[in-house]
C-alpha cells in the first residue's frame, strides 16, 4: 500500500507485456502480437492479433494507435475493430502521440516525422531531426520533444511549419506533459518538474536531487509516479516507506487509475478511494449543475408558454403555468383578470 493507493486486481498474462495504455475505465495491454482491452472490474473485452510485437500504444478516447513492428494501426476502443489497414516505413516509427482536436504525430527512426488525420491518412511528412521521444502539446500548434542530443525541441507544426531548441541545457529524460507539467531529468541526476512554454520554462522546480534512475512516470490528480530501472514504483517527490515493487510499464489516465506490469506479465490495477471519491464529488458537481442548467432551460420555456396563454387570452392555461413555477403574483393578477370578463 502506498499512501491510500491499493491493488484493486490483478492478472498473470501469458508472455511478456511490452506497452501499456490506461483509459478511463480501462486498460490496453500488448504481449508479443496481441492487444487486449481489459476493463475496470478485471474483464477482458476484446483481443486483437498484429503480425509483429507490439511495443507503443496511444488513446485519444476514441481509437487505439499500435506501433507494430514497423507499422501504425488504428483500433476502435469500443469494439476492438482496426481501422483501415495501417501505415509502415522502412525500419518502422519510434513514438506516437495525439494531436488535438483530431490526428496523430508519429516520429520514425531516422529524422522524420509523419503527421496523419484522425482515421489514419497520411496528410503530410515533415524532416526536423531526429527525434527520441514526442513529449506532449504546449497549445493546439506547438508541440514539445526531445531530439537524440537531448535538447528540448518546440515544433510549430501548423501553418508555416517552423522549430526551435528551447535552451542550450541537455537532459537525459522526460516525462510525457500532463496537464501542461512534465517531469524531467538533468545530466547530473536530479529531477525537476517544469512548466514548459514554446521559448523555455514558466516554471522549473528541483524535486530530487539525485539517486533515481527513471525508467517510466504517469501522472493522477494527486501527484506524480515514477518506475526506476529497479522496478520499484513511489512518488516523486519520494515519500520514505511509500515505495513498492511494481515491474516495468506504469500508464495512467491522468486521474483516478495506475496501472502497471512487470514484464513476464504481472498486471496490476491500481486504485484510490480518497482520489475516486475527490473525482466522483466532481463529477456529482458537474451533474448538479447540468440540472441545474436543464432546470433553467424548462422553467424558461414554461415562463414563456406562460406569457403566450396569457397573450391568447388563454387565462386558465396561463394560471397552470404561472402556478406550476411557484409565480403566485402573476397567478392572483391573472385571476384578477378573470374576475373582470377574462377567459
Amino acid at each position: 500500500m502506498i499512501d491510500d493507493w491499493g491493488v484493486s486486481w490483478s492478472h498473470q498474462l501469458d508472455g511478456k507485456v511490452g506497452a501499456l495504455c490506461a483509459m478511463k475505465s480501462s486498460v490496453a495491454v500488448a504481449s508479443g502480437g496481441e492487444v487486449r482491452l481489459v476493463n475496470d472490474l478485471g474483464d477482458f473485452v476484446w483481443k486483437r492479433s498484429f503480425q509483429f510485437d507490439v511495443y507503443r500504444m496511444v488513446s485519444d478516447g476514441t481509437n487505439l494507435a499500435v506501433l507494430s513492428g514497423p507499422g501504425f494501426h488504428l483500433v476502435d476502443i469500443a469494439s476492438g475493430k482496426p481501422l483501415g489497414e495501417g501505415r509502415s516505413v522502412s525500419g518502422g516509427f519510434r513514438d506516437v502521440i495525439a494531436q488535438p482536436g483530431g490526428g496523430w504525430v508519429l516520429s520514425d527512426r531516422g529524422d522524420h516525422i509523419h503527421i496523419f488525420n484522425r482515421d489514419g491518412r497520411g496528410v503530410r511528412r515533415l524532416r526536423p531531426g531526429r527525434l527520441t521521444k514526442l513529449l506532449g502539446w504546449l497549445d493546439r500548434e506547438h508541440m514539445l520533444a526531445i531530439d537524440h542530443d537531448g535538447l528540448l525541441r518546440c515544433l510549430r507544426l501548423f501553418g508555416q511549419d517552423s522549430q526551435r531548441v528551447i535552451e542550450e541545457r541537455r537532459w537525459t529524460w522526460a516525462s510525457r506533459v500532463s496537464n501542461g507539467r512534465l517531469l524531467i531529468q538533468s545530466q547530473d541526476g536530479s529531477i525537476m518538474e517544469g512548466v514548459p512554454n514554446p521559448f523555455g520554462w514558466d516554471s522549473l522546480d528541483l524535486l530530487v536531487e539525485t539517486g533515481v534512475d527513471p525508467l517510466a512516470s504517469a501522472r493522477t490528480s494527486d501527484g506524480w509516479w515514477m518506475l526506476t530501472m529497479g522496478g520499484r514504483l513511489g512518488r516523486v517527490p519520494p515519500v520514505d516507506g511509500e515505495e513498492m515493487p511494481a515491474g516495468d510499464h506504469i500508464s495512467s489516465d491522468d486521474r483516478a487509475t495506475l496501472v502497471t506490469a512487470t514484464r513476464d506479465g504481472l498486471l496490476r490495477w491500481w486504485s484510490s478511494a480518497k482520489v475516486i471519491s475527490s473525482a466522483d464529488r466532481l463529477l456529482q458537481d458537474i451533474a448538479s449543475s447540468e440540472r441545474s442548467r436543464i432546470d433553467w432551460e424548462q422553467r424558461q420555456i414554461l415562463f414563456e408558454a406562460a406569457r403566450d396563454a396569457e397573450d391568447q387570452g388563454l387565462l386558465t392555461r396561463a394560471i397552470e403555468l404561472y402556478g406550476s413555477l411557484g409565480r403566485q403574483e402573476d397567478v392572483r393578477r391573472i385571476l384578477s383578470l378573470k374576475e373582470s370578463g377574462g377567459r
